[in-house]
């Protein structure tokens, strides 16, 4: 846009009627130089801004278009995690809060395409990943992934470097249960391939094949246990589900899946799974392993409500995530007494008995979005 005292030219569509106002609000004017200056800055502020407002429709009708063509011809039905760990949101933004999270190599399932991404994870739970953070595959490619031969993570940390050497460059960190596609190996180095196409190498002692893993990893109530336990200093994380942070019912998902075991995601969904128990007030009737819940207790007019979940591990103590993982006791001289806990326990559920007869819990050779 370009003014001076006799001519006006417009270089930006503006309704006829508004230009033609200012037009003759400056060329008939016969007041002061001051007042011009005035109309001029009106005039100035008036068309900067109508140009800024044509501008940011633009800008959002060509978004809303690309979305639009995104989603019609877009055939990628699977999202699969290309970090160590990938947060989920409740909403498609950044600030929206964190429900849960996946770790590198798990499938997803795409509910909607975006920029933010709309999941179901291998557990049913549902929310928004921004799209760089996933690599999107159609059914050919999820099966592809799924067949090919992989190893899995079976340390708390490690890294996949840019050479087998331990010294190069890191290409990505990661966390048990990761898994990553098996090219080789090389020495004591595993050659291997994220779901993004980047390659690298992992030794060999912090990784295990899927193969060889699945002959020996057992889900019994000792096995959990020991898992559980070797969890315990892991801060809470409202959302977490790895070993890097974990919230209560992400300590007993993320234990169980290290055994490959996948169980529904929230403590409130994790109560209605399984063998309930009644909870005797000398606790003989629960076993090592059982889920056990705490919340509101039920009253006359509103139902229990529960919030929190651990894994007893017998001898009235149980392992659970509230500030960090720790072991609790129900017991009143146990140097670990939790009365809080206590005073807010309503039942237990049993579930390892029942891996596999029912598909709520269920190991992942024999889930749907790990065989796709």
């Amino acid at each position: 846009m370009c003014y001076d005292k006799k001519y006006l030219y417009l270089q930006a569509d503006k309704p006829v009627a508004d230009t033609i106002t200012l037009q003759r609000q400056f060329k008939d004017s016969t007041k002061s130089e001051t007042q011009q200056h005035k109309v001029y800055n009106t005039m100035n502020t008036f068309l900067r801004n109508t140009r800024i407002l044509a501008v940011a429709l633009l800008s959002i009708v060509g978004a809303i278009s690309a979305t639009a063509q995104t989603q019609e011809g877009d055939t990628a039905t699977w999202a699969v995690p290309v970090a160590s760990v990938v947060n989920i949101r409740g909403g498609a933004d950044y600030s929206a809060e964190m429900e849960t999270q996946a770790l590198l190599g798990m499938p997803m399932k795409i509910v909607e395409n975006g920029r933010w991404i709309k999941v179901m994870t291998p557990d049913g739970d549902t929310g928004y990943v921004l799209e760089s953070s996933v690599k999107r595959m159609t059914d050919a490619e999820m099966h592809e992934w799924n067949a090919a031969k992989q190893i899995i993570v079976s340390t708390h940390t490690a890294t996949v470097y840019a050479q087998p050497d331990a010294k190069s460059p890191r290409v990505s960190d990661v966390v048990t249960a990761c898994r990553l596609k098996l090219l080789g190996r090389i020495n004591s180095f595993f050659h291997v391939a994220l779901p993004d196409g980047r390659e690298g190498y992992i030794p060999t002692v912090r990784a295990r094949t899927v193969e060889n893993w699945r002959k020996t990893v057992k889900h019994n109530a000792e096995s959990i246990i020991a898992t559980g336990l070797s969890l315990c200093g892991l801060p809470y994380q409202w959302g977490g589900t790895s070993v890097k942070a974990v919230d209560c019912s992400g300590f007993v998902r993320t234990t169980f899946l290290i055994h490959d075991v996948t169980l529904p995601r929230n403590a409130s969904q994790q109560a209605k799974v399984g063998q309930h128990i009644d909870i005797a007030p000398d606790f003989s009737n629960l076993e090592p392993g059982d889920l056990v819940f705490f919340g509101r207790k039920a009253t006359d007019d509103k139902p229990a409500r529960v919030s929190h979940v651990g894994i007893y591990i017998g001898n009235k103590k149980f392992v659970h995530s509230l500030a960090w993982v720790h072991v609790s006791s129900f017991d009143p001289a146990d140097p670990e007494y939790d009365e809080y806990d206590l005073n807010r326990l309503l039942w237990a559920q049993r579930v390892l008995p029942l891996v596999n007869t029912i598909p709520e819990v269920t190991t992942n050779d024999r889930h749907a979005f790990y065989t796709h």
